[in-house]
Parts: structure tokens; sequence; C-alpha cells
């Protein structure tokens, strides 16, 4: 029976070793772990109160039933050990030894509930630390998986180690009770050696629990260290979070500001683009309405000029209807008025043309305002040829107005004059006729030649004035020479009308190929509009559908491109055509009654290449 205090005492230290590493282990599990740790600790450690306070053998064996591997069932072992030798040894001791061991035993056991009283302080003060540990280990559950392993590891280590200490504590009990038993067996002959071992036992047993207690201070201090350690790492880790939140908001903030920066300068951009556009929106209307001034101005001249020429031409018919009625025969008088009627229908077809062109001039006006940057520079050319044909109406005029001047001294002189005067004014009327149509056909043609010719065939005649300014012109126009220079000078090149400016020499060139593409012969491609170059322009321009004056404007040269160009990609493709048709057949000509009575060779090896052969009569 003496074996008991010391079984109590290693009872304790083993308890207390238990409670001492239960901070470590509840340290490193994770926050769920802990919690439902905590829940089967209270309900373990409350059951173990209530079997501890008795010593029925069948509570404790209920206690290792229901918990086999708990804090508690290596003292449970010892309790059901100390108590199966207790109940074996109980027949053998007297009375004496009874009151004894009872003494004992109640001191031991008030010692073992004072001992028990502060352990459960304690458990619960190590267990409300150990409730608030898991609490906090929580926030750092990320950091607390990756030592769970450990601290499992370590936590089996300790509960090895716990139960090999149970074991030898088990062991040591189980030979004390073999002892006490012994004991008992020899009475009073041991009962010193048994009160020497007891004192030994009881030194034994405070220097084990002053080692248990160092070591479990020392495994608390170390627990403390690792949780402060653990506290550090949360701390420094919420440290670097908020730095990394930092960083990621100056990040944003940065970001944002370059996105304002360059939505400010598409927006500026955007101002630009749209001031730009309005100021070449304006820029483009003005040069339209400017074109379209000046173009009205040129048709005004234009009309002017027309508007004269038919005066004058109306007061030369009307001169010469009077001067026939004078001096002619009733002969001579009707063909005077039929060569009125024909001169009023050439000035009435020329005032159709100009009324048709003047259609197609305002026509090509819409055409115009979306070619403000080339209509400037046409403009300035049409204002230059406005100005020389109000110049050439005005000169035109005046000599209608000499014209008029001379039919009237003709009148005056034809009324003093006698009857045979007749025939010398329709003579003269006739010349003048030649000399207008010598003059025109100069014009037409248009080069140098051709005025030199009417100057040398009519060196006093109407239009010898403006025959000379358009060789001056014509000089200016090819180089630096002066008048007398320009008289003297015999040139090649055309003269260049207002309304074929835009044609280089080149250009000339491509539009006579394509003119002989489509079958109006020029006689060559040389860049000269001669007069068969005219008359093929007027011929193409006749069967289009346009005024046949032989002169190209823009989009009559672009017409006839087109046209040109279809026309070689038909003859083309009938190319194409032709020459798979040869390379599947061989025509030969036959006879007019359709048959071919010539030879044909097969074997000189010229249709070795599969080809057949078609004879068409009257090819």
């Amino acid at each position: 029976m003496r074996s008991g205090p010391l079984a109590r005492s290693v009872l304790a230290g083993l308890v207390g070793l238990s409670l001492a590493g239960l901070p470590a282990v509840a340290a490193a599990q994770t926050a769920n772990e802990a919690a439902s740790a905590g829940k089967r600790w209270e309900e373990e450690f409350a059951l173990w109160q209530k079997v501890s306070s008795g010593s029925d053998l069948a509570q404790y064996e209920g206690y290792l039933k229901q918990y086999p591997n708990g804090t508690f069932a290596s003292m449970a072992r010892l309790r059901i050990a100390e108590l199966q030798a207790s109940a074996k040894a109980k027949p053998a001791v007297t009375a004496s030894d009874d009151a004894a061991a009872k003494a004992k035993a109640e001191e031991a056991a008030a010692a073992a509930k004072a001992e028990e009283a502060a352990r459960k302080a304690a458990e619960a003060k190590k267990a409300e630390e150990a409730q608030k540990a898991a609490e906090a280990e929580k926030a750092r559950a990320d950091e607390a998986a990756r030592k769970a392993a450990e601290a499992k590891k370590a936590e089996e280590d300790a509960r090895k180690a716990a139960e090999a200490e149970a074991q030898a504590a088990r062991l040591k009990a189980e030979e004390a009770a073999a002892a006490a038993q012994k004991l008992a067996e020899e009475k009073v002959a041991a009962e010193a050696k048994a009160k020497a071992e007891a004192a030994a036992a009881e030194k034994a047993r405070a220097e084990e629990a002053a080692r248990l207690k160092a070591e479990a201070e020392k495994k608390e201090a170390a627990a403390r260290k690792q949780a402060e350690e653990q506290a550090a790492e949360a701390a420094r880790l919420k440290a670097e979070a908020e730095a990394a939140d930092k960083a990621r908001a100056q990040e944003a903030a940065r970001l944002k500001a370059e996105a304002e920066k360059k939505e400010a300068a598409a927006r500026k951009q955007a101002e630009e683009q749209a001031a730009e556009a309005a100021r070449l929106k304006a820029e483009a209307a003005a040069a339209a309405d400017k074109a379209k001034v000046e173009e009205a101005a040129r048709l005004k001249a234009e009309a002017d000029r027309k508007k004269a020429e038919e005066a004058a031409a109306a007061q030369k018919a009307r001169a010469e209807q009077e001067a026939a009625a004078r001096r002619e025969a009733e002969a001579k008088r009707i063909e005077a008025e039929k060569a009125a009627a024909a001169e009023k229908a050439r000035i009435e077809q020329e005032a159709a043309a100009a009324r048709k062109l003047a259609e197609e001039k305002a026509a090509e006006l819409e055409r115009l305002k979306a070619e403000a940057a080339k209509a400037a520079a046409d403009a300035e050319a049409k204002a230059a040829e406005a100005a020389r044909l109000a110049k050439e109406a005005e000169k035109r005029a005046a000599e209608a107005a000499a014209a008029r001047k001379q039919a009237e001294d003709g009148a005056a002189a034809a009324t003093s004059a006698a009857q045979g005067t007749g025939n010398a004014a329709a003579d003269k009327a006739e010349a003048a006729k030649r000399e207008e149509a010598a003059f025109q056909k100069a014009v037409l043609e248009g080069s140098e030649k051709a005025f030199r010719g009417y100057i040398a065939q009519y060196p006093n005649g109407r239009f010898v004035a403006d025959a000379r300014e358009r060789l001056v012109g014509l000089a200016k126009a090819t180089g630096p020479l002066d008048a007398a220079e320009a008289e003297s000078k015999v040139t090649r090149e055309p003269v260049v009308d207002p309304r074929e400016a835009y044609l280089g020499r080149n250009t000339r060139v491509q539009a006579q190929r394509w003119l002989n593409a489509l079958g109006y012969s020029t006689n060559g491609a040389d860049g000269v509009f001669g007069p068969r170059s005219r008359s093929a322009i007027a011929a193409w321009q006749r069967s289009s559908g346009y005024r046949a004056d032989g002169y190209l404007s823009r989009q009559q040269f672009r017409a006839l491109r087109q046209a040109a160009q279809y026309a070689e990609t038909r003859q083309y493709r009938q190319q194409r055509r032709y020459q798979r048709d040869r390379r599947e057949y061989d025509v030969l000509e036959g006879p007019v009654d359709g048959y071919y009575d010539g030879p044909y060779y097969r074997d000189d090896g010229y249709y070795d290449d599969g080809g057949g052969v078609v004879i068409i009569p009257r090819y």
C-alpha cells in the first residue's frame, strides 16, 4: 500500500508533462481543428473529473473504452493497476496496517485533491489560452497549414514519448505493487525497509516533480516563444500585404492618371481635327464660290460675244439684203436671200450649240464642286480665255460696225451707180464669204502654217489682225520670241485651246492611239492635233452623242479612255479565242462549191499535235 503516493506522484508528473505540451500542439493546429479539439477536450476533461473523484474500477475502464488514446489514458491505466493491486493485497493486511494505510491514503488523497485542484485551474487557464490561440489562429490559417504537418509530427512524437513514459511508469507501478505485496507478506521485517523506500520514493517524487516542472516551464517558454514568433510572422505578412495593397493602389492611381492624360490628348486631337476639317470645308466652299463666279463671268462674256456675233451677222445679212434689193435683179435678189437664209440657219445652229454648251457647263459645274483644288487652275485658264473672248467679241463688234459702215457706204454708192454694178457687189459678197471660210478653216486647223497661208492669200483681209494675234500667241507658246520673229518663224506646234489645256503631249499621243483603236484614223500618233485628228475626234463625238466640235473636254477624254479600254479588252479576248481555235482546228481555203481538192499532208509532222482540219467554203 506504500506504493500509492509514488504512483500518484508519477501520475501527476505525467499529467503536468502532458499539459505543458498542450499549448505548443494547439498553437500548431488550424482554426477548425483547434475548435473541435477544444470541444473534445472539454468533454474528456469533464468525464475525467467525474471518474477521478471516486475509486470505481468500472468508471476508469469506461473512460479508457471511450478515450483509449485520451489525455488521461495513462493515468487511468495506472489508477486501474493501483486499484487492482490494492484489491489483491487487502486480505493480508492487518487492522493496524489498514489504519495506517487509511491515514496515508487520506493524506495522499488530500494532497492529490490539492494537486488536482491546482492542476484543474492550470488546465482551465491553459484551455482558455488554447481557445484564444485557436481563435487567433484563424487569421493565420494559410501560414498555419504549412506548419500543421510539423506540429502534428511533434505531437505524435510527444504522444509516443508520453506513452513510453506511461509504460515505464506502469511497469514501475507494477513493480511497486509486487514489492508492496512482498512487503505485506514479510510484515514487520519489511516495514522499516518500506519506510525507507517510501522516504526515498518521496524524495524521488519531489525531484521528479521538480524536474518535470522545470521541463514544463521550459516547454511553456518555448511554446510562448513560438507563439510570439508566429505573431511576428503574422505581423510581417500583414505589413507585406498592406504594402502590396498600397503599391497596387499607387499603380491603379498611376494608370488612372495615364488614362486620363491619354483621354485628354485624344480629345484635344479630335478637336484639332474637327477644326482642320472645318477650315478645309470653308476653303473648299470659298474655292467653289470663286469658281462659280468665274464660270458665270466666262459664260456671260461668251454669251455677249455670241450676241455681238449674231448682231454683226444680222447687220451684215441686212446690209447684204438691202444692197441686193437695190443692185441686183430679181434672180440675184433671190440668190442673196437664199444665202442670207443659209447664214441665218448657220447662226441659229451656232446659237443652239452655244445653248447646249451652256447646259453642259451648268451640269459640269456640280462636278467641279468636288474638284475644288483643280478647279482653281482651270478657273484661271478659263478667266484668261474669257478675257480673250471678250476682247475678241469687242474686236468682232468693231469689225461688224466697220462692215455695217462699209455696207452703208456701198449702199450709198450703189444708189448712185448703175444697174451694172450689182454684179460686182455680189462678187464682193462671195469673196467675203470665201475669206471668212478660209479663216474659219485656219482656226479649225490651229497651226501657224494655216494662219500664214490665210495672211498670204488675204494680205488685206478682215481677219488679218486676228490671224497675226494668233500667230503671236503661238510664238509665245513655243518660246520667248518677239512679234517679228513670230511672224517670220514657221512651227508645227498646234494652237493650245483652253478647253484642252489639261492635255500634255503624251496625253495627246494616247488619245490618238485610242481613236485609232476605235477605228477613227488620225494618220499616226505624234501628239499634234491636226486636221485629221480633229476630224477623227469630231467623228467619235458625233457617234458618241456629243457636240462634234473637234475638241476634247475632260469628260469626253475619260469617256474615250473607257471606250478604248473596252475595245482593247474585246480585241484581246477575240485574239485569244482565235488562237485557241487555231490550236484545235486548221483552216484551209476551199473553192466556191464548198469542196477542197488540193493536197493535205499529214505525214510532214505539221499536224502531229492532235488538231483537226475544217474546210470553210467561200473563205
